[in-house]
C-alpha cells in the first residue's frame, strides 16, 4: 500500500499541502466556552449556522457549470472521475485535504499559474508522503493489536458455546442444521446465501441485501470457507468463526456503502445456507429470510 499512495501522491499535480486543517479548526473549536454559555447562545449559534448553510447552497448553485456541448461533457466527465479517484484514495487512506486549496492547486497550475514550481510540488509531497506511511504504518499496528485481541476474546466465548467445534486448522463452527442434501468438496459451486459480520456484531457483506443468492467456487475463496462449508450439507445452516489466518490475514478492505470495513488481522464470523450445488439436480429454494433467522 505504501508504493501506492507514493505512486498517487508524486503523480498527481495537486498539492495537498494543508491536509489536517480540518483538525486544527476542530481544535479551535474546541476552545469554545462551557456548556452553559454554549446553551445561552444556542439560538444565535443555530441562526449563525442556518445563515451559513443558505449561503453554501447558493454559493454552490451558482458555481454549478453548464454543460451544453459534448466537448464540456468530456471534460466534465475527465474532471468527475478524476475527483472521485481522489476522494476515494484520500478516504482509503484517512486523509483531510483542505478542499479550497486542493480545487485552487488544480485549477491555477492547468492554468500555467501554479504558486510553487515542480521542485517545491516534489518536496513537498515527498515530505507528505513520508508522512502519511508512518501514519498508515501506527494505524495498522494499532489496527492488529486491538483486532487480535478482540478477535481472541470472541472465539474464547464461542468456544463455550453448545456445539461448537474447533477443525485442527483452528476454524470454529456450529452447524446450525444438518441440511438433507450431499456435502459440497472444495471443488464444487455452491449456492448460498450469507452474512459476514465482525467481532463486534457489524455487517461487512450480505448476500440477502442483493436480494438473490451468491455463487462461489470453494476452491477460489478464503480458507475458513473452502474447509467450513464443505461441514453442512445442501439445504444446512452453518456459523462459521473464521480466524484471521484463515480469512483475510494483515490484509484491509474499504467499507463497502454502509458496511463496516475489515481491518487487519480481523476475526470474520460468518451465518452460511447453503442451498445448492452448482449443476446437483437438488437444490434448495431461495427466499429471503426474516430478521430473526438472520440472527440465529
Amino acid at each position: 500500500m505504501k508504493s501506492f499512495i507514493k505512486m498517487t501522491l508524486v503523480s498527481s499535480a495537486i498539492v495537498l499541502a494543508l491536509a489536517g486543517c480540518d483538525d486544527k479548526k476542530t481544535t479551535e473549536e474546541n476552545k469554545a466556552p462551557a456548556t452553559t454559555t454554549a446553551t445561552a447562545n444556542s439560538a444565535e449559534n443555530t441562526n449563525a449556522t442556518e445563515s451559513k448553510t443558505e449561503a453554501a447552497t447558493a454559493q454552490n448553485s451558482a458555481d454549478k457549470a453548464t454543460i451544453s456541448t459534448d466537448a464540456q461533457k468530456e471534460a466534465y466527465a475527465l474532471g468527475s472521475s478524476f475527483a472521485n479517484y481522489m476522494k476515494s484514495n484520500l478516504e482509503q487512506n484517512e486523509v483531510t485535504a483542505d478542499q479550497e486549496y486542493l480545487i485552487s492547486g488544480f485549477n491555477e497550475t492547468m492554468r500555467g499559474a501554479s504558486q510553487l514550481n515542480q521542485d517545491e510540488v516534489k518536496n513537498v509531497l515527498d515530505a507528505f508522503g513520508k508522512r502519511i506511511q508512518e501514519e498508515s504504518q501506527a494505524r495498522f499496528e494499532k489496527q492488529k493489536t486491538e483486532n487480535t485481541a478482540a478477535g481472541e476474546k470472541y472465539r474464547e466465548d464461542f468456544a463455550k458455546q453448545e456445539g461448537v467445534i474447533k477443525t485442527k486448522s483452528g476454524l470454529m463452527y456450529k452447524v446450525l442444521n444438518e441440511g438433507t442434501g450431499r456435502h459440497p468438496t472444495a471443488e464444487d459451486t455452491v449456492i448460498v446465501h450469507y452474512v459476514g459480520t465482525l467481532t463486534d456484531g457489524r455487517t461487512f457483506d450480505s448476500s440477502y441485501d442483493h436480494n438473490e443468492p451468491a455463487t462461489f467456487p470453494l476452491n477460489g475463496v478464503i480458507k475458513g470457507w473452502t474447509e467450513g462449508i464443505q461441514l453442512v450439507g445442501v439445504g444446512g445452516k452453518i456459523k462459521l468463526v473464521v480466524p484471521p489466518e484463515l480469512a483475510y490475514g494483515d490484509q484491509s478492505f474499504p467499507a463497502q456503502g454502509d458496511k463496516a470495513r475489515i481491518t487487519p488481522a480481523s476475526t470474520l464470523v460468518f451465518d452460511v445456507e447453503l442451498l445448492g450445488i452448482d449443476n446437483d439436480k437438488e437444490e434448495i429454494p431461495a427466499s429471503a429470510p426474516s430478521k430473526a433467522d438472520q440472527a440465529k
